[in-house]
C-alpha cells in the first residue's frame, strides 16, 4: 500500500464516499449520513451510514462506485491498484459477498453455477456507467464533503437540488 499524503487521502476519501452516496441515491436507497471525518466512533476514514438491505446487484454497485469515483478523480484505472486504500479493499470484499450470495441464489434456483464472472462484468459495467453519468453530482458532493466533512441525507438532497437540478433519485425496485 502506498504512503498516504494527507490531502490526497482526504480527497480520495471525499470522492470515494461521494461515489457511494450517488450510487445509493440512484439505486433508490436512503442513507443516514456520510462523513470523511476519521474520528467517527466505530468507523475508519469515512463512512456512508444507512440501510444495507436491497438487491445484491444494487448493493455491489454502491460498494464499487466509491472505488470508481475516486479512481476517476486521479485519472487512474480503478482495477489497476484497487486496494491502494483500505476502504477500497473493504468495498471489494463486501461486493464479493453480494456477488457470491447472488451467484449462489442463481445456482440454487436455476442450476446456473458459472454466473460469477458474468455477474462481475455486468456490475463493473453498470458501476462505471453510473459514475460516468453522475460525474457532476459526485464532484459536487465530494467538494462539499471536503468543506464540511459530514452531511446528512437531507443535506445531500438540498445540495443536489440546488447545484445539480437534473440529478434524479431512483426508486427502490
Amino acid at each position: 500500500m502506498e504512503t498516504r499524503e494527507p490531502e490526497l487521502f482526504r480527497r480520495h476519501t471525499a470522492y470515494h464516499q461521494a461515489g457511494h452516496v450517488i450510487a445509493d441515491l440512484v439505486s433508490g436507497y436512503r442513507f443516514t449520513f456520510v462523513t470523511i471525518r476519521p474520528d467517527v466512533p466505530g468507523e475508519d476514514d469515512g463512512a456512508l451510514c444507512g440501510n444495507a438491505r436491497g438487491r445484491a446487484r444494487d448493493l455491489a454497485v454502491v460498494q464499487l462506485a466509491g472505488i470508481v469515483a475516486s479512481a476517476q478523480m486521479t485519472g487512474r484505472d480503478p482495477w489497476e491498484n484497487p486496494d491502494q486504500f483500505d476502504d477500497d479493499s473493504a468495498d471489494i470484499a463486501a461486493a464479493h459477498i453480494f456477488i457470491d450470495d447472488w451467484a449462489g441464489f442463481l445456482s440454487r434456483t436455476y442450476g446456473e453455477s458459472s454466473m460469477k464472472e458474468q455477474l462481475w462484468d455486468e456490475i463493473w459495467n453498470k458501476t462505471r456507467l453510473l459514475v460516468e453519468q453522475n460525474r457532476e453530482a459526485i464532484e459536487v458532493i465530494a467538494n462539499v464533503l471536503l468543506e464540511r466533512e459530514t452531511l446528512s441525507y437531507d443535506d445531500v438532497i438540498r445540495i443536489l437540488k440546488d447545484q445539480c437540478p437534473d440529478f434524479r433519485i431512483g426508486e427502490k425496485p
